[in-house]
C-alpha cells in the first residue's frame, strides 16, 4: 500500500473511530435492556472498535478497494449467554429490533469432523426510527458485527484462538484426535446443560400446576433450591424474584432445619394476614402507602415474613440480627397469641 494511501486511510479512520465507539456502546446498552425485557440471562455483552493497525492489516490481507464500505466488523459486539435456547431467542430479538444485512451460522459451515467454533454472526445497522433519538444521531449507515455464543462456545473459541490453529491442516496429527474429542464433549455438554434446564423448568411447572389445581402445594418433597423456587412462584407469583436472596433463604432454612412443609404450613396459616403486615411495614419503615393488590416485598421477603410469624427458631435468628425491623412482626405475633 502506498504511503499516501496509508496516510489518507489513517486520517479518515481517526475521524470515524469515535462514531464506531459510540455505536458499540449504544447497541450494547440497547441489548442489555432488550435481554432484560425478555428475561434472558447472559454472562456478558462486550463491544470493541477495531484498532487502526488491525484495520490496515485487513485491507492489505484482503486487498480491499473500498475498505470503509467492505470491512463490516469495524465495530464488533459479542453476547455470551448460558443456553442454546437463549441463543435462538436472542437471534429473534436481533432480527426484530435491528436492520439485519447478513445472518450467518458458523456451525453450518463445519463438517462433522472439522475444526472451528460454533457461533452465530450478524451484520446489523440501526433502524431508521432509532436515529431520531440523541444517542443514535450521526450513526446512520454504520455497520456492526454481532456474535452470539454460549459460554461453552466461547470457551472453545478462546482456546482455539490461543492455540493459533486456523484450520485442521495446521494442527499436528498427534493433537487432532484429542482436540476433536474435546470439541465434541463441549458440544455435548452444551446440549446436556440445555436438557437439565428444560427438565428443571418442567418439574417446576408440574408442581405449580398441581398446586393450583388442588390449592395445596405438595410439601412432602425434598427441600432443594428448585422446589423452593417453585413454591415461591406458586405462593407469590406477582412479586419480584431474586435468585441470590432465594439462595440465602434456602441456606437459612437448611441451617435451622426448616422443611418445605414447615414453610408451606406456615404460609397456609398466615397468608390472609400478610397484606396487613406488609402494609404496616411499608408505612413504618419506608413511609410508603400501599393499597390492596399492590406489593412491597419481594418473593423472599414474603416467605421470610411467613417464617418469622410461624417458626420460633427463624424468628429468634431474625430478632437477634435485626431487632429494629421486628417490631411489626412482634405486634402481629402477640395479637395471634392473644386470640
Amino acid at each position: 500500500m502506498k504511503s499516501t494511501d496509508l496516510k489518507n486511510i489513517s486520517t479518515k479512520y481517526k475521524e470515524i473511530q469515535l462514531q464506531y465507539d459510540k455505536l458499540g456502546v449504544n447497541i450494547s446498552q440497547a441489548l442489555e435492556l432488550l435481554l432484560k425485557e425478555n428475561s434472558i440471562s447472559y454472562l456478558s455483552i462486550n463491544n470493541r472498535t477495531k484498532a487502526i493497525d488491525s484495520f490496515i492489516g485487513k485491507i492489505e490481507k484482503k486487498n480491499y478497494k473500498s475498505p470503509f464500505e467492505e470491512i463490516e466488523d469495524i465495530c464488533g459486539i459479542r453476547i455470551i449467554c448460558y443456553y442454546q435456547s437463549d441463543v435462538n431467542k436472542i437471534k429473534e430479538i436481533i432480527r426484530k429490533e435491528f436492520e439485519v444485512l447478513e445472518d450467518e451460522n458458523k456451525e453450518e459451515n463445519l463438517e462433522y469432523d472439522q475444526f472451528g467454533y460454533r457461533s452465530f454472526h450478524f451484520i446489523i445497522r440501526i433502524k431508521k426510527e432509532w436515529l431520531n433519538t440523541p444517542n443514535y444521531r450521526g450513526l446512520e449507515n454504520l455497520k456492526a458485527e454481532l456474535q452470539i455464543r454460549t459460554v461453552l462456545m466461547h470457551a472453545w473459541a478462546e482456546i482455539e484462538h490461543k492455540l493459533a490453529y486456523k484450520s485442521k491442516s495446521q494442527i499436528p496429527k498427534e493433537f487432532r484426535r484429542k482436540l476433536s474429542r474435546i470439541s465434541a464433549k463441549l458440544e455435548e455438554s452444551d446440549e446436556q446443560f440445555e436438557e437439565i434446564k428444560n427438565q428443571m423448568d418442567s418439574n417446576k411447572i408440574i408442581l405449580i400446576e398441581a398446586a393450583k389445581a388442588s390449592d395445596i402445594f405438595e410439601d412432602n418433597i425434598e427441600l432443594n433450591l428448585d422446589n423452593l423456587k417453585a413454591f415461591l412462584d406458586y405462593a407469590f407469583p406477582n412479586r419480584h424474584k431474586d435468585i441470590d436472596q432465594t439462595r440465602e433463604l434456602f441456606d437459612e432454612m437448611i441451617k435451622l432445619q426448616i422443611t418445605l412443609k414447615d414453610l408451606t404450613t406456615g404460609y397456609n396459616n398466615v397468608k390472609n394476614e400478610l397484606f396487613n403486615i406488609e402494609k404496616e411495614e411499608a408505612k413504618s419503615f419506608d413511609n410508603i402507602e400501599i393499597n390492596e393488590g399492590e406489593v412491597h416485598w419481594q418473593q423472599t421477603g414474603a416467605a421470610m415474613t411467613v417464617l418469622e410469624l410461624t417458626n420460633e427458631n427463624y424468628y429468634k435468628m431474625r430478632k437477634k440480627a435485626y431487632p429494629e425491623w421486628m417490631s411489626v412482626i412482634d405486634k402481629f405475633r402477640e395479637s395471634k397469641l392473644n386470640k
